[in-house]
């Protein structure tokens, strides 16, 4: 691949499938119906926060054409009455995932990276990766991959990599715990203090299945961060910052967030046993806290309610936002196409979706960073297929319909995703079927 490589042969190299033609189509909402939408959310935003399902939530909806839609209702600080505003800055950790997607296709445009490049290649800790066959007792028993991970891998889930909080759900979740890489807290515990050196305590875990024969909600999307790092020769954070961040005006979007910024940042709850919210101290609160982070390509970014819309937008616009263009049309339409191979079967995403997506999944696929509906019957009759989204763990979610050309995105602090189904509402909700 080559810097010079012409639009053509870029693109049929990005993408294995096609991505839905972008028509001119109905919106979610016709302009006569705006109000009625605005007084659906309303309603909506009210019933969970006086209900307790969260302290605060705020919505915002753009569609090519019309002006934004933003709704906000109750607290960015429940026990302080600090009411939410659109200024409220937010923990959106896994929807860190679709913008690394991004970064990452910066890349290849620019030659530095293929997508099905051998991770090896980059990183020389991946270079003789062990697949796990069963426990012996406690002790693994483990073969070769049989093939390398590649960057592709990587950002769908299918690299064979795993995750401490699939513990329960595989056996090799198992191993994280054992050695102490548990998301959120890994850093305290072993001391990893570079996205470096968690790569390289990461390499030492067997991997779940052989790379590319399944798909598993994973730390790949972390790896990938480093992958970004060993390509451009800089931080992930600064590559970033100047190559996604700074072009898209997203000036409220930090891995480590500055002094003066931190009275906007929301306080966290938890879900309680009453089936309400409780307030989570910030020592028990999975992060990296404000004040030293690690740049992680899977989680760990501050962003707004504004911001975020923004990068959606982006993806909408097929790489450009206003004036400002970050990526080819061809690179996005790649995000935004599944890319998993039919062997994977019809279902591939786990029930650990749930926990990055905070809704249902069925009728997904997935894309690179995010989830890609291919089958709009299996969710309900809603939404077009190739919409792409993805969530964090403190109930963020997104997400952008590429025929109507419309985002959306809901933000609130609330740990876990998908204990109340925040999402699949607000989606009946947007697309006319009021819960």
């Amino acid at each position: 691949m080559t810097e010079m490589m012409g639009r053509r042969a870029f693109g049929a190299m990005l993408a294995g499938t096609c991505f839905s033609t972008m028509l001119p189509a109905p919106g979610l909402a016709a302009t006569g119906d705006r109000k009625r939408l605005a007084a659906a959310l309303d309603t909506w935003l009210a019933r969970i926060v006086d209900n307790g399902w969260v302290s605060g939530a705020a919505v915002r909806i753009e569609k090519a054409g019309a002006a934004p839609l933003t709704r906000l209702h109750g607290f960015a600080d429940r026990e302080a009455r600090t009411p939410l505003g659109e200024s409220t800055i937010y923990r959106i950790y896994s929807m860190t995932k679709p913008v690394t997607a991004a970064c990452m296709m910066t890349l290849v445009e620019d030659g530095k990276v293929a997508l099905d490049q051998p991770v090896r290649e980059l990183l020389p800790e991946w270079s003789d990766p062990q697949v796990l066959v069963r426990f012996d007792g406690d002790k693994p028993v483990t073969e070769p991959a049989k093939r390398p991970i590649t960057v592709r891998h990587l950002l769908t889930h299918t690299s064979g990599l795993s995750e401490s909080f699939n513990k329960g759900f595989e056996p090799s979740a198992d191993l994280y715990h054992r050695i102490g890489l548990i998301a959120g807290q890994f850093r305290p515990a072993l001391g990893i203090t570079s996205l470096k050196r968690y790569s390289e305590v990461l390499a030492t875990i067997p991997l779940a299945f052989q790379p590319g024969e399944k798909w598993l909600y994973s730390s790949g999307l972390e790896v990938a961060g480093r992958v970004i790092e060993a390509a451009s020769g800089r931080d992930y954070e600064s590559y970033l910052r100047a190559r996604l961040l700074q072009p898209l005006g997203m000036a409220d979007t930090h891995f480590a967030l500055p002094a003066s910024k931190r009275p906007r940042l929301a306080a966290m709850y938890v879900g309680s046993p009453d089936g309400k919210t409780a307030r989570l101290n910030p020592p028990m609160i999975p992060a990296w806290g404000e004040d030293s982070v690690i740049p992680m390509g899977g989680s760990g970014l501050f962003s707004t309610l504004g911001d975020y819309t923004r990068f959606a937008q982006m993806l909408i616009g097929r790489g450009r936002l206003g004036r400002a263009r970050v990526l080819r049309a061809e690179s996005v339409t790649a995000m935004m196409t599944n890319q998993l191979p039919p062997a994977l079967g019809d279902m591939p995403l786990s029930a650990a979706a749930r926990f990055g997506l905070g809704g249902e999944v069925k009728g997904l696929g997935f894309g690179l960073g995010g989830s890609v509906l291919v089958d709009p019957a299996a969710a309900g009759g809603m939404g077009h297929r190739g919409e792409y989204a993805w969530g964090g763990a403190a109930s963020t979610t997104f997400w952008v319909d590429p025929v109507t050309r419309t985002s959306v995105v809901l933000m609130t602090q609330k740990l876990p995703s998908g204990i109340h189904p925040l999402r699949d509402e607000l989606r009946r909700l947007v697309y006319g079927r009021l819960p």
